[in-house]
């Protein structure tokens, strides 16, 4: 992976093995990648305890999934359903574009490789069984 990579997913990046569950996910999570999150929903964490931080970023993206991606346009819906099946083509740039938007509104997770040399990408469980409703009610 190159370099600039690396340095664009700096924040968003997660130095541990892959975790499955949303709420383990987020509460590995740094203070950076929390507030990151949280600036996308416009949640404000000041003065809450690192669980009060974890319950409030959880049950936003938790109640949001939804409305989250119906405000997503058709390219970004085709990307995060890429992402979803595994079928990534990581030479388009927009690729790049919505892993960013998806990582900051906590739908997906980036945690890097024991070796360092590539992301391996986690939408957790429970985002998976919304979305598979959601598809199969479409």
């Amino acid at each position: 992976m190159s370099d600039f990579l690396l340095k664009l997913f700096k924040v968003e990046t997660i130095n541990k093995l892959p975790i499955d569950k949303l709420y383990p996910i987020i509460e590995s999570l740094d203070q950076d990648q929390r507030r990151l999150i949280a600036n996308s929903y416009d949640l404000d964490l000041d003065g809450l305890s690192l669980t009060e931080e974890v319950d409030a970023i959880h049950n936003k993206i938790i109640s949001e999934f939804k409305n989250t991606l119906m405000s997503f346009d058709e390219k970004e819906h085709k990307s995060f359903y890429d992402f979803y099946n595994g079928a990534v083509d990581y030479s388009d740039e927009n690729v790049y574009v919505n892993m960013k938007k998806f990582t900051s509104l906590g739908l997906m997770y980036l945690f890097l490789s024991k070796s360092g040399t590539y992301f391996n990408f986690v939408i957790p469980i429970e985002l998976i069984e919304m979305y598979e409703k959601l598809l199969q009610s479409s």
